[in-house]
């Protein structure tokens, strides 16, 4: 088949295309801008076009896939869809994969990427290597997707506008569900309701795993992540939240009936993924940095806690880089944000990332006023661009620097020199 991506540096779209191009189709794809990414699925054959053209998409195209961020009226959707193109979102597409395997789905507001890179290595270590389709890099093999060589899968389910219940799985994990994605969602019961609408979709030979605090019911079998031993679990990451969903893998690998000192000797073995409390380096000045996709008060507060787990207080301080993703998660979670981040030593807001939304009126410098009247310290970053010359500039080896947030601040984080 012929096959076009539409937004296709995204990290869902890319290891679609992936796994198309594994598969032998003719795979092309655009994006509105370039990246790191888009250089490396050109490096593996695939052509990337960087811009918005009807023309990119030429005559013989079998299949358009498209990443639900982008709008309706989006010029290369309605073209492919005028010209009687088959046309799929990137949850549809996935879904129809998801319907030939014996598929896994990790699901949860957030640990999502984390449970799924662990699963894999997990898998892998028992003699078992499943296709994996990650919102993530694994460290590394540095790629979102993995082929498998037998017909398991173990795939991120996420429940952007319950785009989960287009997959077709005979085990989910559900790492915890939480309030987010209210420019979609109602309120948390909503969230809760799409999350029970998904695990409805568990076989009765299947099974949901998850811990104690998640109330979802299924007509397979539900397992208590709760009761592996969370003190016994070894990890070469750090946190509280990873042992959290370690737990769940463990609970699903003896469900299986695989071997559990493999599993776990797998899981000690996971180095992490890109941009989940990643280890940047040092700068010129002996700062420890690290990078963080969080976005949502909860997440940033596990990757808090488990920075201080490391790096105590009192003996290094915290210096948080923020950039806000969305106009409306950072309104409705004003409040949250200013009290988790009140609690760091020092914090770096950068001005909102936008992404899909249109600028309603909310202020990165509002979430700094609030921070300082909170009796935390904080201050405006004007441009991301400044991000490095603002890291280096920090002269103290006792400070810790976290990079933080969903937007594109990483892309100048790279532009230091690390050792």
């Amino acid at each position: 088949m012929k096959i076009f991506c539409i937004g296709i540096g995204g990290i869902g779209i890319s290891a679609l295309a992936r796994y198309y191009k594994h598969q032998g189709h003719d795979v092309s794809g655009s994006d509105q801008t370039d990246s790191e990414l888009i250089h490396m699925l050109i490096k593996e054959g695939i052509s990337v076009k960087i811009g918005t053209d009807s023309n990119n998409i030429v005559r013989g195209t079998d299949m358009v896939v498209y990443t639900v961020a982008i709008p309706t009226d989006h010029q290369e959707l309605a073209y492919a869809k005028s010209i009687g193109i088959t046309c799929k979102t990137y949850p549809e597409a996935l879904g129809e994969i998801t319907k030939e395997k014996k598929t896994i789905a990790v699901s949860g507001t957030h640990g999502k990427t984390t449970t799924t890179a662990m699963m894999y290595h997990a898998l892998k270590e028992c003699g078992i290597n499943p296709t994996v389709i990650i919102g993530s890099l694994l460290s590394g093999v540095g790629t979102n997707f993995i082929p498998g060589d037998n017909d398991w899968m173990v795939v991120e389910a996420c429940e952007y506008k319950r785009s989960f219940l287009n997959l077709h799985p005979i085990h989910v994990l559900v790492t915890n569900i939480d309030a987010d994605h209210l420019d979609y969602y109602k309120d948390l019961d909503d969230i809760k309701s799409a999350f029970q609408s998904f695990v409805d979709k568990i076989p009765v030979y299947g099974c949901l795993v998850t811990h104690q605090d998640v109330t979802l019911k299924t007509v397979g079998e539900s397992v208590n992540g709760d009761s592996v031993d969370k003190e016994s679990i070894e990890l070469s990451v750090f946190g509280d939240h990873n042992k959290l969903n370690a737990q769940l893998v463990i609970a699903l690998i003896q469900k299986l009936g695989l071997d559990e000192i493999k599993a776990r000797k797998g899981i000690k073995e996971f180095k992490g993924t890109w941009r989940r409390l990643e280890y940047k380096g040092k700068t010129s000045n002996g700062v420890v940095v690290y990078d963080d996709y969080g976005h949502h008060p909860t997440e940033l507060n596990a990757t808090f806690e488990a920075l201080r787990s490391k790096y105590p207080k009192g003996e290094y301080t915290l210096h948080v880089f923020f950039q806000p993703h969305l106009y409306s998660r950072t309104k409705i979670f004003m409040d949250e944000f200013v009290k988790v981040l009140s609690k760091v030593d020092r914090v770096y807001i950068m001005p909102i990332y936008a992404a899909r939304e249109i600028d309603d009126g909310t202020k990165s410098t509002t979430l700094v006023e609030r921070i300082n009247s909170s009796r935390g310290h904080a201050e405006s970053i004007v441009s991301v661009s400044d991000l490095p010359l603002a890291i280096e500039a920090i002269n103290d080896t006792k400070a810790i620097v976290v990079n933080i947030g969903a937007g594109d601040a990483y892309i100048q984080l790279n532009k230091i020199k690390f050792s």
